[in-house]
């Protein structure tokens, strides 16, 4: 009986929590319980929470993808910017009033997309043929993007004029974002995955001991790529829904969405050294986290403190995942 009450109070112990800072939120601020706040509260979930998404995928094979914050904001600037250049090339208007784009929702779309499997693909095979750590892999890729932003953008920013993307940031569905119900849908179809199909146990398997799974036949070279692709992909989603809201695609947009993305991931569960956690898991650390940061707001903390908490919060959990490792527990 003890076990079963400690296994569920383990497995529902961050839901606990989350209802424990809606009751602070509550009790400190009359207007934490608003319908405006909540929205906004799940609205700004979503674009973290599908970075800790992705990067849980990379954690899973015991690698770490550090790029995902300047690929959120590297797809839009890239389609925006390229589409441009081809304007001028083709004698057709893409940007009016100079910085302000008017053109092709779906081009971005596209672009953005395309570029975040490529970017994955980069930064798997780098890492698996390159023989380059994850770390210094996706940290090259992280500082090479943030570059790219500013040389395509020259250092101004992009203001989106496009009714038919700019949308899905404002747009609500029985009163909930949008961006939300787009989080919810990929955290569930990911959760099936991983839970259900033949990648969710390929992946396991390698975090779980990559030596083994190689000696038992597994695409281990494969899989960590398609990781990486994972990861990328949902950075990529992310950007979209992030430009979107914003109307805007400017360089310094997203700086440390990176860091942002692994507290909410190792929060959930998520071990950094590979084969413990799961989407559910990521989806936890990221309300949790989500209605902390709101609960900030209510109280006056700015960014900073924000940024305080987050590293705060990395060195605890980091610390509570190797004292797990070293006593075996799971």
């Amino acid at each position: 009986m003890f076990k079963l009450i400690n296994n569920f109070f383990s497995n529902h112990f961050l839901l606990f929590i989350f209802f424990v800072i809606c009751l602070i939120g509550t009790f400190t601020s009359e207007y934490f319980f608003t319908v405006t706040n909540l929205q906004n509260m799940i609205r700004n979930m979503a674009v973290p929470g599908l970075l800790a998404l992705g990067v849980s995928f990379v954690f899973l094979v015991s690698r770490i993808d550090l790029s995902v914050g300047s690929l959120t904001i590297f797809g839009p600037i890239l389609a925006v910017s390229s589409l441009a250049f081809l304007g001028d090339i083709f004698d057709f208007k893409v940007l009016i009033k100079g910085n302000q784009y008017a053109n092709s929702a779906m081009y971005l779309v596209i672009v953005s997309l395309i570029t975040g499997i490529v970017v994955g693909v980069l930064n798997g095979v780098g890492v698996m043929y390159g023989k380059i750590t994850s770390f210094i892999m996706t940290l090259a890729m992280m500082k090479a993007l943030w570059g790219l932003n500013y040389v395509l953008t020259h250092g101004h920013a992009y203001y989106l004029q496009i009714p038919t993307f700019t949308w899905m940031g404002t747009l609500n569905i029985f009163h909930i974002p949008f961006m939300t119900w787009v989080y919810v849908i990929m955290t569930i179809i990911a959760a099936f995955i991983m839970r259900y199909t033949i990648v969710g146990r390929r992946i396991y398997a390698i975090g779980g001991d990559e030596k083994t799974a190689r000696l038992a036949g597994i695409n281990v070279t494969f899989w960590i790529i398609s990781a990486f692709v994972m990861s990328s992909f949902c950075a990529s989603v992310a950007g979209l829904l992030f430009s979107s809201r914003l109307q805007t695609v400017d360089a310094p947009l997203a700086v440390g969405f990176e860091l942002t993305a692994i507290a909410f991931a190792v929060v959930g569960g998520v071990s950094l050294t590979g084969g413990r956690g799961s989407p559910y898991r990521a989806f936890l650390g990221t309300i949790v986290m989500g209605a902390l940061f709101s609960l900030f707001s209510m109280w006056g903390l700015n960014t900073w403190h924000r940024n305080i908490v987050v590293g705060i919060i990395i060195i605890l959990v980091v610390m509570l995942d190797q004292r797990k490792n070293r006593f075996g527990r799971i």
